[in-house]
């Protein structure tokens, strides 16, 4: 695995979820990505232990109390695992101390093996700072507009608007109104 660092939103984006569930984790304590001057910084590892956590709480709907104990015990542990990459990594819990333990297992391997396949989406979400757009930004929209215009190719205005309103009609709802009959 490479190494990098990413900020929430383009970890979120690695992820596949919304910045907002990755950011109720870090602040609960269930995922404890590095910080450098307010920034939270998301590593490899970091991204593997938040997929196996949001994989707990999908699965489970595990209370995040019980989510950051299971997520602890993983991270102290997880040196071992990377070694190893084992198929599934199985959490045993304990409830009462004369129960019978509840065993859970969770797909290890791909879990890490879907966040490799998604590292090459970061680039799509750059995390830029609200407000005031950063310099060039007008050149660089410009560019990237013709370099899609030289792939769509020669395309006649009538043919461009006739897919803008077919796709228009395609999303338009449909008109649903209620009335009794006798």
């Amino acid at each position: 695995m490479r190494k990098l660092e990413l900020k929430l939103k383009q970890a979120s984006a690695v992820l596949e979820v919304q910045p907002k569930e990755l950011q109720n984790l870090v602040q609960f304590g269930v995922v404890k990505p590095k910080r450098s001057e307010g920034t939270y910084w998301f590593d490899i590892d970091t991204l593997l232990v938040a997929k196996v956590a949001f994989y707990l709480k999908e699965s489970l709907g595990t209370r995040t109390s019980v989510l950051s104990k299971l997520m602890g015990v993983f991270s102290a542990s997880e040196e071992e695992l990377k070694s190893e990459n084992p198929e599934y990594v199985v959490f045993v819990c304990r409830i009462m101390a004369d129960e019978k333990p509840i065993k859970l297992g969770v797909p290890f391997r791909t879990l890490g093996e879907r966040i490799e396949e998604r590292l090459s989406r970061t680039d799509l979400y750059r995390d830029l700072p609200r407000g005031r757009k950063r310099r060039g930004w007008r050149k660089e929209f410009l560019e990237s507009l013709k370099a899609a215009a030289r792939d769509i190719g020669e395309v006649s205005e009538a043919e461009l608007l006739g897919t803008i309103r077919n796709y228009r009609r395609e999303r338009r709802v449909p008109e649903i109104t209620v009335a009794a009959e006798s």
